[in-house]
């Protein structure tokens, strides 16, 4: 992955390629899996939710999105006011409307299900989907500006906690001065990353990041590994590959080396040499892809 220098113009044409292999690799994750995932990031959420200020705003999955439905209907059985954001046009602030379980529902933006009523209410938890993130809880999302102009545009703060998977943790999305940081960021893996008392962590472009930052293995070796088990990848899960493939600023190579004999033990031994947090997420959602 090549970072660019911190202008908008470059940093714009970056975040659709970072935005287009993420959507892929997540479209091409195994539904099941992508449940198991969710469910995971729901068990951690949950307990944060309890103690969150209400009205909360949850979103309806999109694209491959967690589907956190099943919280939404449990909190709204414990009497929390649960609501849904409503875009109107691109690079316009949301508002929001009050949702129950059953509730008449129409059509919004993107075709995107909203609730059919014009009561607006002010959510005082925001649940923000993530396409990716980073380790400051800068978020990648769509690009079309509705949550970053929204939480600008409060005149009191919300609490906004970001959610997506693990594996799209990227080292940083390059940071504007539009962009918003998330007050916390919940994943599959991670029950809450925020902020410490000394504040974000700074922005470390790729050029600027330790040359071992693809893990103990060597870049070359790793890159050899994940070519040697591209033969093994079915096309429908190639985009999780290709992937982490962009994340390593690597290419998936014509030629094939010898598959493994054993890609469980294979893959067994690569991911813990991984230290990269999103990497080795993305390789154990590959693994699980792979092995029956």
């Amino acid at each position: 992955m090549t970072a660019a220098p911190n202008d908008w113009d470059q940093v714009k044409p970056w975040r659709k390629e970072a935005r287009g292999k993420i959507l892929a690799a997540r479209s091409a994750l195994p539904p099941t899996l992508r449940q198991g995932m969710t469910a995971a990031l729901m068990e951690r959420l949950h307990p944060l939710l309890q103690e969150a200020e209400g009205p909360i705003s949850f979103y309806w999955p999109f694209r491959g999105e967690p589907d956190l439905r099943p919280l939404m209907r449990a909190l709204a059985a414990d009497g929390v006011e649960i609501a849904l954001p409503v875009g109107t046009r691109i690079g316009e602030p949301l508002t929001f409307r009050p949702w129950e379980p059953g509730c008449p529902m129409a059509r919004g933006i993107w075709d995107i299900p909203i609730p059919a009523t014009d009561i607006e209410i002010l959510p005082q938890t925001i649940i923000a989907p993530l396409v990716g993130f980073d380790a400051a809880l800068y978020r990648l999302g769509y690009g079309g500006g509705f949550f970053d102009r929204t939480l600008a545009a409060r005149r009191k703060p919300a609490e906004v906690i970001g959610i997506g998977f693990a594996m799209f943790q990227l080292p940083t999305i390059k940071p504007q001065p539009h962009d918003i940081p998330m007050d916390r960021i919940v994943t599959d893996r991670s029950a809450s990353l925020i902020v410490t008392a000394g504040g974000t962590s700074p922005v470390c472009y790729a050029e600027d990041a330790d040359p071992r930052y693809a893990g103990e293995i060597d870049l070359r070796d790793l890159t050899a590994a994940l070519q040697a088990i591209s033969s093994l990848v079915p096309t429908e899960r190639a985009p999780l590959l290709d992937f982490i493939h962009w994340r390593l600023g690597t290419t998936i190579s014509d030629g094939h080396l010898p598959a493994p004999a054993d890609l469980d033990t294979f893959l067994g031994r690569l991911i813990p040499r991984i230290q990269d947090d999103g990497i080795h997420a993305a390789l154990q959602a590959l693994r699980a892809t792979l092995i029956p």
